[in-house]
């Protein structure tokens, strides 16, 4: 199956006053047609500011500063800004992990996904609102047509989530970045977006980047993981392999912080310490500090991420040694 999305180096710095801040720090993945890629980590990893590099959303005074970013054979990273402005929230939908950044709090509800179908889709006023109305239904918002006269200030953060994941899904874009989707919802919610994710999925077979710290949305719903940490993959693989067979330090801890049916344990296991801040100019591999099988070459060279089994990639001293 071919890819519909390519990433190679990807690297996005700030420029501060305080140092150069290397968000995204030389990344490459894949995503294939009806495919979903989990990008994972903890807060301050750099999953968002990916998720913003693709797009070339990117805030100042950050920049990015070298990479490729090919979509279905268009090179986005040079694309005059006209022409991304016609891919982005239609062929490219991305839902924000805070709903109140993409709703514009002086227009209704109505209003902001119905101008997303006319520009797009060239939909007239009234079938643009009749199809706002049934995206709010889909995502589970009850008394859709009433909710559409609303403002963001009217709903609760929950809501603003389901309308932001409904502008989003609007023109069935064929790539959906999807930013921590179910952050704000409660279990039952969360299976209902999830289960139509996977409905847009297996129709339009759209491709899936979601990008969350939830290890049991990813293990119900992604293909295939990339682990990040300190703006760097560090392990990806089939989703089954990665939870069967977890390679890198840094994995094992993720999953060892998860709670399970039966488990016997008293307390979970936490990772000792904290991602480290970006920029930083320590040589070596960044997880060292935190790792309980650090060793010698760990503390003066970045090791490669490399496969060890097809399709299952780390980058860790203990695996390439």
């Amino acid at each position: 199956m071919s890819a519909l999305l390519n990433v190679k180096n990807l690297q996005t710095f700030f420029f501060t006053a305080e140092g150069l801040v290397k968000a995204v720090n030389g990344i490459d993945f894949s995503i294939r047609h009806g495919e979903t890629l989990a990008l994972v980590g903890e807060s301050g990893c750099g999953k968002s500011m990916t998720a913003l590099s693709l797009l070339r959303l990117v805030p100042e005074p950050g920049r990015i500063v070298e990479g490729e970013i090919n979509f279905d054979g268009l090179d986005l990273l040079h694309m005059p800004e006209n022409e991304l402005r016609r891919i982005r929230g239609n062929q490219i939908g991305m839902i924000f992990q805070e709903p109140m950044t993409s709703l514009n709090p002086v227009f209704r509800i109505g209003e902001q996904i119905a101008e997303s179908l006319r520009l797009h889709r060239g939909l007239d006023k009234k079938v643009a609102n009749d199809a706002a109305a049934e995206l709010l239904h889909q995502v589970g918002i009850p008394a859709s047509k009433q909710r559409l006269k609303d403002y963001p200030h009217q709903l609760s953060g929950g809501m603003r989530q389901r309308i932001v994941i409904a502008m989003a899904l609007a023109c069935k874009p064929r790539l959906l970045i999807a930013d921590e989707p179910t952050t704000a919802l409660d279990v039952t919610i969360q299976a209902q977006i999830m289960e139509l994710l996977a409905t847009l999925q297996q129709q339009q077979r759209t491709a899936i980047l979601l990008i969350t710290h939830d290890l049991g949305v990813v293990a119900e719903n992604a293909d295939r993981v990339a682990i990040m940490y300190a703006g760097l993959i560090v392990e990806t693989a089939p989703v089954e392999e990665l939870y069967a067979t977890p390679l890198h330090p840094y994995t094992k801890g993720l999953l060892a912080c998860i709670p399970r049916v039966g488990d016997n344990r008293t307390r979970l296991e936490p990772i000792k310490g904290n991602v480290p801040r970006f920029g930083s100019d320590a040589s070596g591999c960044p997880f060292r500090p935190r790792c309980p099988v650090a060793f010698e070459p760990c503390r003066d060279q970045l090791p490669p991420l490399q496969e060890t089994s097809p399709g299952h990639k780390a980058r860790c001293w203990r695996v390439c040694s």
